[in-house]
Parts: structure tokens; sequence; C-alpha cells
């Protein structure tokens, strides 16, 4: 058991701690807490039902190429026959009946049209991957939307509570001037509407906060604990430097699961041209069958019969005339192939303007980033000055509260401005079809445990002597 001067030593200790000793151990502990964000795109995926239905539009995908393969191979049926038959002859009305037992087996020898469905068949499954690859990468795109969505939201509540405390700070200096008639009482006014409009703001901030977080829980399926304790690195910005626009768009024309489809489904529409022309070509098939009858007697015999019969033989089918059904279909299926053709070019089209849009936007955002650094330093320095500007009483208050504001409003844009350069490039890497599970972990490692935001120098005016 300890004794006094003991535990008094560790309370000296603890109360000797430094701050960032203190603080590392809350990073620690958040992010043991935080949920990487390739985890939830693992829970949203399985609570998407969009890639659910694309998962089962796959396996019909497949059954039907399955399907495409068996009609290459052979078939066999039971048939079972039974007949009662009744005849009015000369010297009475005779019934008399048969019954007939067999297995027959068809094996299909030329059937041209089979070649082509086969193809068909494998070119859909392949279609239909490149949609579930596509419903996957729409389900990221909206995880991290969602996901920077209450980031944004969350720093905007965190950039209103500490513009919500300068302006109490600020109001509660603009009272003591004023109590000492330094300072009109306009300035107290003005400060206290402002407080009153922060304040309202500040609600607004929280409630917006609340929804994203409601959206995001919709999107994971369940409630995301440690996502608000986390933000961006200040320095972290996509690099799209290095690349171009022409790059972007070879790679998404080679990459895009929407242009793949696309391309699919016109190779499909031309294996059914072909299917369709082919319906004019003979078929042979190699019949057989095995089986047993008997009957009562028949028209001409009185006598009952037993009997076992094997068969084997090749059916040749000629087509000659089917009024016009299959000149029809060839033109249906060639009409669908030109849509398909068109299909494939508005993809890309589609797919051009998505990247070109989205790589604008990209460095668009990017260099609004760094220009807001710049104005957020700037807007640090006139802050300052305003307050020794005001402490002098060179300065109104209104002037320190409207520079408070501009403060605010660029650090604000600025955290806003880095999240939407990282979201601009999500979307661009989706619309190229190159984002993989990796780029959202190297995405992840981007969010460390967040600090609130704190106003540079904001201490409050020191306090006129009486």
């Amino acid at each position: 058991m300890r004794s006094a001067s003991d535990i008094a030593a560790i309370r000296r200790a603890v109360a000797r701690m430094r701050p960032c000793t203190l603080a590392s151990l809350l990073v620690s502990s958040l992010a043991a807490t935080a949920q990487p964000l390739p985890m939830l795109h693992r829970a949203a995926l399985a609570n998407d039902p969009a890639a659910a239905a694309a998962q089962a539009q796959v396996r019909v995908a497949e059954a039907r190429l399955a399907q495409a393969w068996s009609a290459f191979g052979p078939t066999a049926a039971l048939v079972y026959n039974q007949t009662e038959s009744r005849a009015d002859e000369t010297f009475g009305r005779r019934r008399f009946g048969g019954k007939e037992l067999a297995v027959q087996l068809t094996q299909p020898l030329v059937r041209l049209p089979l070649h082509s469905a086969l193809d068909a068949a494998k070119a859909q499954v392949e279609q239909q991957r490149s949609a579930l690859e596509q419903t996957r990468l729409e389900s990221m795109q909206r995880l991290v939307e969602a996901a920077f969505e209450v980031l944004k939201a969350r720093d905007a509540v965190q950039y209103a509570q500490a513009q919500s405390t300068a302006t109490a700070e600020q109001l509660a200096s603009a009272r003591r001037t004023f109590t000492v008639g330094r300072a009109p009482v306009t300035d107290v006014r003005e400060a206290e509407a402002k407080a009153d409009t922060v304040a309202a703001q500040l609600s607004a901030a929280r409630f917006d906060l609340e929804l994203r977080q409601q959206v995001l829980a919709e999107i994971v399926g369940r409630p995301v604990a440690g996502l608000i304790e986390r933000g961006l690195t200040e320095s972290s910005l996509p690099a799209v430097e290095g690349s171009t626009i022409a790059d972007w768009v070879g790679s998404a024309f080679a990459a895009s699961p929407q242009v793949r489809q696309s391309l699919r489904a016109l190779e499909i529409s031309e294996y059914e041209v072909v299917r369709a022309d082919r319906a004019h070509a003979p078929t042979v098939d190699l019949t057989s069958s095995v089986g047993a009858s008997s009957d009562t007697g028949t028209e001409t015999t009185f006598v009952p019969r037993r009997a076992n019969t094997a068969q084997i033989g090749v059916n040749v089918n000629i087509p000659l005339f089917a009024s016009g059904a299959t000149q029809a279909r060839v033109r249906e299926a060639l009409a669908a192939r030109d849509k398909a053709q068109a299909d494939v070019d508005a993809a890309r089209r589609a797919t051009s303007l998505a990247v070109r849009q989205e790589f604008t936007a990209t460095r668009s955002a990017v260099s609004q980033a760094r220009g807001l650094e710049a104005a957020v330093r700037s807007n640090e320095i006139a802050l300052r000055a305003n307050r020794r500007g005001y402490e002098v009483g060179m300065k109104v208050n209104f002037e320190v509260l409207e520079s408070q504001s501009r403060l605010f409003e660029a650090q604000r844009d600025l955290s806003r401005a880095r999240y939407d350069a990282w979201l601009h490039y999500v979307r661009l890497a989706v619309a190229a079809g190159v984002l993989v599970e990796s780029d959202l972990e190297r995405l992840d490692e981007m969010l460390v445990a967040d600090r609130a935001p704190r106003l540079q120098d904001r201490r409050p005016a020191p306090e006129d002597p009486k």
C-alpha cells in the first residue's frame, strides 16, 4: 500500500506532465476508435441495394452462359404414350389400345446460330461484370462524398464555435470600454448583434452536421464512430499538375466501366445480327431412341403385340420459307446494332465530358485552396492590426468584428476547398474508372486526429484602467 508521500509524488508528476503528452494519448485513443475508409466502404457496399442488384445480374448472365454451353450437348427425354382407340366395323364396334415407353436422345451436329448465341452470352457476362464494377465505384464515391460532407459540416461547427468565442470576447471588451467611457454605445450594440448572428449560424451548422451524419449512417448501415474526430492534414492536396486532360481521357476510354458496358452491348448486338442471319442455315441433329411398346390390336389385326425398338438417325432441317419473319429479325438486329453504336459514342462523350469537368474542378479547387491559405495569413495579420488599433483608439469595434468574420470565413472556405479538391479528384478517378480500394487506404492515411481550429492571436483586449 502506497504511503501518502508516494501518492503526493505521483500527483506532482501528473501535474508536471506536458500537454502534448496528454494530447498524444488522446490522438491514440481516437485512432483506436476511428473506422478506416476501406472498412466503411465494405460495409456500405454490403448495405447498398444497387450493388446487390448488380451482383444478381452477374449471376443471371453466368446462368445464361451455362445455358448457351448446354445447347451444344445432348438432350435426353423419357417419353410415355398411351392410346385408346375405337373402330366401327361391319360386324360391330371394336376397342383397342396401345402403350409405348421410350428414351429419346438428340445431339446437335450442325446448328450455326448456337455459336453466335454462345459468343453473345460471354459478352453479356463481361457487360454485367462491368456494370457491377461501375456500381462499386459509385458506392465508393458516395461514401467519400458523405464522409467528407460530415467533416466539412464538422469544421463549419468548429469555426462557428471559435467565432462565437471570439465575438463574446470582443463584446466583453466593448462593454468594458463603454463602462469607462472610452467607446460609444454603438460598439456594444454592434458586438451584441454580431454575437446573435454568430449564435444563429452556429445553431444552423449543428443541425447541418447532424443531418450529414444521418446520411452517412444510412449509407454505411450503422452509425460511424471516430470519423468526426479526424480531418485532412493542412498540406494534403491532390497532385494533378503532372498530368493532362488527354491522359485522363485516354485512361477513361480504356478503363471506364461505363464505356466497357457500351462496347460489350455493341459486341452483343453484332452477334445477334449474325445469329438472326444464320436462321436461314440448315440444321443437322443426331437422333436415337430405345423403347418398348405393346397394344391390344389395330384397325387391321386382332392379335395383341409386344415389341422392343431401337432407332438411330440423322435429322436434317432446311428452312425454306418463314413468311418474312427471318428477314424481319435481321433488320431488327441491324437496327439494334446501330443503336448500340450510338450508345458507345454517347458513353465516350459523357465520359470525356465528366473527366474534363472533374479534372478542371480539381485543379480549380487546388488553386483555390492555395489562394485561401494566403488569404488566411493576410486576414490573421489584418485582425491583429485591427485589434491593436482598437486598443489604442484608432479602430472602432465594428472593424474588429468584420476582421474576425473575414478571417473565420477564409478559414472555413479553406477547409471546404481542401475537401472539395479531394472530392473532385475522387469523382475524376471514378469517371476514369481507375479508383481502387488502395486509393481509399491512402486517403484514409491523410485523415489524422483533428484539432479544433483556433484563431491566431485570439486573445482578449486588455482591460482599460479605471
